[in-house]
């Protein structure tokens, strides 16, 4: 499993997954790499900015080698107005 941070700012993150777990920081497009993720059931990540809380939490199923989980501030254009928010999404690495 690999967390990506592609925010304009330092994220931290958890993840959690049966007995093991980590926690630490992503630099502004950082990534880590934590392999020992791989091929589980019932991944839970979370990132925030301030590393109190997780108010972007998702949940994985189940993982497999070569997916990833990114933190990334999404900026929709449409019908004249803007909206600037955040966004955590799980998937396959492209």
């Amino acid at each position: 499993m690999t967390l990506v941070n592609e925010t304009n700012q330092q994220v931290y993150y958890n993840i959690h997954a049966g007995n093991s777990g980590d926690c630490g920081t992503l630099a502004v497009n950082g990534l880590i790499d934590l392999p020992q993720y791989d091929n589980q059931k019932n991944v839970y990540v979370g990132f925030n900015t301030s590393g109190t809380q997780s108010p972007f939490t998702i949940v994985c199923n189940n993982t497999g080698t070569g997916q990833q989980v990114e933190m990334a501030v999404v900026v929709e254009l449409g019908g004249g107005n803007q909206f600037a928010g955040k966004s955590a999404g799980y998937g396959a690495k492209s």
